[in-house]
């Protein structure tokens, strides 16, 4: 294959894929933290108001939310600094991204291994259907990785690099 076949190949021509607004991802990412943030936040509220906060936290540790707190304020803080046009804001909202794309991805894979646990510890059921399964991890993991694909194509470019500093 020819050198400028190649390069022509591997370059993304902004014609054939456009980036994304700065604004818009911006304003997404800091109204969808919140929206994320403040229904964890009720939450545990509602957990600790129920006394089930205890039986939680037996089973499952509290670094895992901690953990994902701290994801979310990430793209809270990444939304919050391209709004402002701050290069960090760039930087944490792409990392965050990338973050986001790889914890779907284990997620889905996980529960789908749990419900076919399930599955096979039920007597006489019939054969797991795991074009089902998978279908339906699709549907959550596609959209996901492609808007967090979208916007890291996005943070990358000449624009935002230029807009971001």
């Amino acid at each position: 294959m020819g050198s400028a076949r190649r390069d022509k190949i591997t370059r993304m021509d902004p014609a054939i894929i456009p980036p994304i607004s700065l604004p818009f991802l911006g304003w997404f990412f800091l109204i969808l933290s919140s929206v994320v943030l403040m229904l964890g936040l009720a939450l545990f509220r509602y957990l600790h108001l129920e006394g089930k906060l205890t039986q939680r936290y037996e089973n499952y540790s509290l670094w895992n939310d901690i953990f994902l707190l701290g994801i979310w304020v990430l793209g809270f803080t990444g939304g919050l600094g391209v709004i402002n046009g701050k290069a960090i804001g760039g930087t944490l909202l792409e990392y965050f991204c990338a973050v986001m794309s790889v914890l779907v991805i284990v997620n889905s894979l996980t529960r789908i291994k749990l419900l076919k646990q399930r599955h096979a510890a039920e007597p006489g059921a019939p054969p797991f259907n795991w074009a089902a399964a998978i279908a339906g991890a699709l549907l959550v993991v596609v959209p996901v990785v492609a808007l967090c694909a979208g916007a890291i194509y996005t943070l990358r470019g000449e624009v935002a690099q230029q807009a971001l500093r």
